[in-house]
């Protein structure tokens, strides 16, 4: 028994002893551990440097080879390139640096006004009388301006907000989007011109909207006169709506730009922005064309050109920059008004008295409740306006100015309250599709669905090859470009009006690895809270945003769903809130609200409910209409960052959500033949980094069997790139050279945001930065520059064919004495006569026409121009005749 207990004893002892040993283990691995920890995260936020590759010294008289180091060699390069831009050389059409060069450089036209004057007896056919379309950005903007400048001074010289509705200009889509395309069809006779069936001669399937078009030869003169042309200038496929079947490049665009021409309505407004504030005017709703305007006719009376002597004139400059500088330095631009700056956005970002102070935003949770109570709530304010000017108007002794200053609609209001309306009167279960796409169909010169084109502005897909002008390479360049613009004038508007967003998905992805967009994504996706989605439907919806002018001639229309108020899950297609597009190529920012809603949330937030309900706090989740869920604590407060140089605000715990939506996006270094290259931090396309390898190297490492890169061990290779090769690579492709000098001095930046918002792994996201004054500092250093990108118009127009090592070899033999700068405006050409006809019975023919039937958007799908209005009863029309009296 004895002999028991002790062998128990025993057996405690050494439990108890081996017990202790591992606990004493575990300590000092623990506290190794925590060692190794404290010190990775001590080189983590000590190791920023500022310095950029273009400051490192080299001796000046030093020839370029005899440079003692990669670091030298690599700073020359870059400098060499800033001195060529600032010396003019890069103008020079042989020059491998020009895309370096980001100013807006051809803004002059030369026209001769008898041209775009009314016909006379010289001038029997102008642009006036012509059936074609001319189009160029630089005659439009121009008028415009000097039209814009001349108004605000004398109905508005202080631009103030109260008096936009004073400022008024004419609209037509023809003078603002490229439509010439529809002149092969509008040069002939109209008998003669293709009709509904050639746009579906090519198609996956039938249309389920057999109604989208009709034939103009069946249309009645009773039916054409209530259209904005004359059926001479008219298009024998008259397009209401988008068919929604799949068709090739050629018909997609016609079927787009047929709509603009002749049934899409106009903007309500025009904002043109600038660096320091905005010039607003209001569009007025029939569509006229410059030419069948005065708008040229006062512009020359007040350039002072004798208009009675205008025969004798053949020549005069216009120049869009001439008139916005004009314009700007006559009467200054608007500022944000601070009643606007709801969360005193601009005030954060404008502020540069001190490095130290933050720029991030802190939203309240009721910026994320916008449900059937607010909605309600609106419509009874909207409605209790009605009532009191329709008392004021039909009771004499009711009438009172005061009251219709006071409850009048603006037209964008009046647009918002038919659109609460109108979604109040439909199921979330019943919405038609609110937006449609330029659905492709694929073949072997197009592998583009068109999934990332709106369908009025589509302009071909971003890699098709229009035609021979066109090479790969510089629809590479042009994506770039078109994406950069989008992404910067969205901010840049939002900016002007305090306007709450941020960057979400595939551009949040992008901004974690360099700061810039992604080369092989043209996805752009904006959120924001669903109370600042409705600000923005309110004030901006059917807005069109003209691009500082000394930029660019960018062109962006924002348009909103009628169903932003509806937030829950959508059922069908209308999973996106609104769109900035683009309105010279059809690419667009998709914009989703994000907030309450009457969803069951998914399984994996059930702990943040249990933790939320035992402390007794609400529950913040909140979702989009895809159900992207997200908590309150994720997205607040908003950092203030960079994206391919433009300042823009990121969620709180971009880490936590990144992780979620993407398993491996932050550790795969490679995606669909692009590799992120740590030296360089850019992802760039395995045909550019392949010849750096030796011979060797490719068979034995690189290429398999079949000659593929073998992925895995490709990216490798690139992670261990050293300095040596970073040099080889700018020294030997003047793509990657010029991609660097542009970008080098940003991706800097972002490797140090990344080390002041992230632990030492890049995992997680750090979430107090109250005293953290390196990172406050950094903030403070983020500001608009200039673009990132040539401007379009420069690079579509005008570059990609001075500079011709980008032209196909067959453009550049047939097109070799050509010289792009030299502006040639010509004259229209005579207009083409239909055919006489045979018989009186042909004549009679002609003039049967089958209606025009107007299809019903929610049982047709049909394409709506902002918030449609629901069919009002008769109560309501009544409600809405003193708002129609009183609208200026």
């Amino acid at each position: 028994m004895i002999e028991k207990v002790r062998y128990h004893r025993l057996i405690r002892y050494a439990f108890a002893f081996a017990l202790i040993i591992n606990v004493l283990y575990f300590i000092r691995v623990y506290s190794v551990q925590e060692t190794r920890l404290r010190i990775k995260a001590l080189i983590h936020s000590s190791s920023i440097n500022y310095k950029t590759d273009d400051q490192v010294s080299y001796p000046d008289n030093v020839d370029y080879n005899k440079l003692s180091s990669p670091l030298q060699k690599i700073s020359y390069l870059l400098n060499n390139i800033s001195k060529t831009i600032d010396n003019n050389d890069i103008n020079d059409s042989n020059h491998p640096y020009w895309l370096a060069d980001t100013l807006h450089t051809h803004h002059e036209v030369i026209i001769d006004p008898n041209h775009f004057l009314p016909p006379t007896e010289n001038h029997p056919t102008t642009w006036v009388n012509s059936p074609q379309l001319f189009y160029d950005p630089r005659f439009t903007l121009s008028l415009y301006l000097e039209s814009l400048r001349s108004q605000i001074s004398i109905k508005n010289p202080q631009n103030l907000k109260s008096n936009d509705n004073l400022v008024q200009l004419p609209f037509s889509w023809s003078d603002w989007v490229d439509l010439t395309m529809l002149n092969s069809e509008l040069a002939k006779p109209y008998d003669e011109r293709l009709d509904c069936t050639w746009l579906q001669s090519k198609i996956n399937k039938p249309t389920k909207y057999p109604h989208f078009c009709q034939n103009l030869m069946d249309a009645s003169d009773e039916e054409i006169s209530k259209l904005p042309l004359p059926k001479e200038m008219l298009p024998g496929f008259l397009v209401k709506t988008s068919p929604m079947n799949k068709a090739p490049h050629e018909q997609v665009m016609m079927q787009g730009k047929a709509h603009l021409l002749v049934f899409q309505h106009n903007p309500l407004n025009i904002i043109f922005l600038s660096k320091s504030g905005t010039y607003e005017a209001q569009i007025l709703p029939d569509s006229k064309r410059i030419h069948h305007t005065d708008m040229l006719k006062e512009y020359l009376k007040r350039k002072k050109i004798d208009f009675n002597n205008i025969e004798n004139i053949n020549q005069i400059h216009l120049n869009p920059l001439d008139e916005f500088n004009s314009l700007i330095n006559n009467i200054p631009p608007r500022p944000l008004d601070s009643n606007d700056d709801i969360y005193g956005m601009r005030k954060y970002i404008k502020d540069e008295s001190s490095s130290n102070s933050s720029r991030e935003i802190f939203l309240n949770h009721e910026s994320f409740n916008y449900k059937q109570e607010q909605i309600d709530q609106q419509i009874d304010e909207y409605e209790d306006r009605l009532e009191k000017l329709q008392l004021s108007y039909t009771n004499e002794l009711k009438f009172d100015h005061q009251i219709l200053k006071e409850n009048s609609l603006t037209r964008h209001e009046l647009n918002h309250y038919q659109g609460l309306k109108y979604a109040n009167s439909i199921p979330n279960d019943e919405e038609p599709t609110y937006y449609k796409l330029s659905t492709l169909l694929k073949n072997k010169n197009n592998q583009d669905a068109g999934w990332h084109y709106e369908w009025r502005f589509f302009n071909g897909a971003l890699r098709y090859i229009k035609d021979e002008s066109w090479t790969a390479n510089q629809l590479e360049i042009r994506e770039q470009i078109i994406l950069d613009r989008l992404l910067r004038n969205w901010f840049k508007f939002a900016a002007e009006k305090a306007i709450i967003s941020w960057i979400a998905h595939g551009p949040l992805l992008s901004w974690y690895w360099d700061g810039l967009m992604f080369p092989f994504d043209v996805d752009i996706d904006i959120q924001m809270p669903t109370s600042e989605l409705n600000r923005l439907s309110k004030n901006y919806n059917q807005t069109l945003v003209i691009e500082d002018v000394n930029e660019g001639f960018g062109k962006f229309f924002i348009d909103c769903s009628s169903f932003i108020h509806h937030r829950d899950q959508a059922v069908k297609d209308n999973h996106i809130d609104a769109r900035f597009i683009d309105i010279d190529t059809g690419t667009y920012i998709d914009i989703t609200g994000i907030g309450k809603n009457n969803e069951i949330p998914p399984p994996e937030y059930d702990s943040y409910i249990r933790h939320k309900n035992l402390k007794g706090e609400s529950v913040e989740l909140y979702m989009d209409r895809r159900k992207h869920w997200s908590t309150f604590e994720k997205i607040n407060p908003l950092r203030y960052s960079m994206i391919g140089g433009v300042p823009v605000y990121v969620p709180n715990d971009i880490m936590a959500m990144l992780n979620h939506e993407y398993s491996h996006g932050t550790t795969a270094f490679h995606y669909q033949g692009y590799y992120y290259v740590p030296i360089l931090r850019l992802w760039i396309h395995e045909k550019y980094l392949l010849p750096l390898f030796s011979k060797k190297t490719k068979q034995e490492v690189i290429l398999d069997k079949k000659g593929k890169v073998k992925v895995q061990e490709f990216s490798k290779l690139i992670r261990r790139l050293k300095l040596k090769d970073k040099l080889k690579l700018l020294e030997r492709n003047d793509q990657i050279l010029i991609e660097y000098y542009l970008t080098h001095k940003l991706t800097n930046f972002h490797e140090i945001e990344k080390q002041l918002m992230l632990d030492y792994s890049l995992r997680y996201s750090l979430q107090d930065f109250t005293n953290n004054k390196a990172y406050h500092d950094l903030t403070s250093k983020f500001k608009m520059g200039k673009p990132l990108r040539k401007s379009l118009y420069d690079f579509e127009y005008f570059d990609r064919f001075k500079h011709k090592e980008l032209l196909s070899t067959k453009y550049k033999a047939e097109h070799v004495d050509e010289d792009i700068d030299v502006i040639h405006v010509s004259p229209p050409p005579p207009q083409a006569q239909p055919a006489e006809p045979e018989s009186v019975e042909e004549v009679d023919s002609q003039k049967q026409a089958q209606p025009i039937e107007e299809t019903q958007q929610q049982s047709e799908g049909e394409e709506s121009d902002g918030e449609p209005q629901e069919e009002l009863g008769e109560s309501d029309k009544v409600k809405l005749a003193g708002i129609i009296e009183a609208m200026p």
